[in-house]
C-alpha cells in the first residue's frame, strides 16, 4: 500500500510533464502549419519633408522586404498592404544616409519582417525654390503648299514650376511635344504635352493650348 502512494505522485508528475510537452509541441505545429516566406518589392515613401527643403535625387526608389506569415495571410494581403515610410523632419541640405528599420514599414498583423534589402537609402536634399517660365512651342513640318505659317500662340505662356533649386537653375524655358502641321491648309488650335526634357519639377498644368495660325502666300 505503502508503495502505491509513493508512486503515485511521481506517475501524476511524469503525466504532466508528458502533456505539457505535447501541448507545446501542438501549440508549434499549429502555429508554424503553413508558414510560408516570400519578398515583396515596396516604394519608398517620405514623411515630414522640412517646408524648405527638397529633394534631389535618392539612391533608390523601392526595397525588397522579405517577410513570414501563413499561407492564409499572404494571400490575402496586396502590396498596398504594405508601406515603407520614412521620417526625414531631420535631414540637412546635401547628401544623407536614412536608416530603414522594421519601424518605418506598414504592414497588416499576422506578418513577421525577415530582412530588409537595403538598409538604408541616401537622398540628396536642396534648397526649394519656385519660378515662372515661358513655354515654347515646338513647331515641325510645313502647311500645305500655298500657305505660310503666320503665328503660333500658346496658352498659357508662362508655367509656375516648383523643385530642387539645382534642377530650377537650368531651367529657362519649357518646351512642348512636337507639333506637327505637315500638309494642314487652316487654322487649328491643339492641345498637348509639356515636354520636361529630363528635367524634375512640379507644376499645376502639364498640357497647354497652342493656337495655329496660316496665311495664303
Amino acid at each position: 500500500m505503502n508503495k502505491f502512494f509513493h508512486k503515485a505522485p511521481v506517475e501524476n508528475l511524469t503525466i504532466k510533464i508528458i502533456s505539457v510537452a505535447l501541448a507545446v509541441f501542438l501549440w508549434f505545429f499549429v502555429t508554424f502549419k503553413g508558414q510560408t516566406e516570400t519578398s515583396l518589392e515596396i516604394p519608398i515613401e517620405f514623411k515630414n519633408t522640412p517646408s524648405d527643403m527638397e529633394i534631389f535625387k535618392q539612391s533608390i526608389k523601392k526595397i525588397s522586404v522579405y517577410i513570414s506569415a501563413r499561407e492564409r495571410v499572404l494571400k490575402e494581403i496586396t502590396q498596398n498592404d504594405i508601406r515603407v515610410v520614412l521620417d526625414i523632419s531631420n535631414v540637412k541640405f546635401g547628401e544623407n544616409s536614412i536608416p530603414i528599420t522594421k519601424s518605418s514599414i506598414k504592414l497588416p498583423r499576422g506578418i513577421e519582417i525577415l530582412r530588409i534589402e537595403p538598409s538604408t537609402v541616401k537622398l540628396y536634399v536642396d534648397k526649394k525654390e519656385e519660378k515662372t517660365v515661358p513655354v515654347k512651342p515646338v513647331v515641325i513640318g510645313k502647311p500645305e503648299k500655298g500657305f505660310n505659317l503666320e503665328t503660333v500662340e500658346v496658352n498659357p505662356p508662362n508655367l509656375h514650376i516648383e523643385g530642387a533649386k539645382r534642377e530650377l537653375d537650368g531651367i529657362r524655358v519649357i518646351k512642348t511635344e512636337p507639333i506637327d502641321i505637315e500638309g494642314i491648309n487652316e487654322n487649328i488650335t491643339v492641345q498637348v504635352k509639356i515636354d520636361p526634357q529630363g528635367k524634375i519639377f512640379r507644376t499645376d498644368k502639364d498640357m497647354v493650348n497652342v493656337n495655329i495660325k496660316l496665311r495664303r502666300k
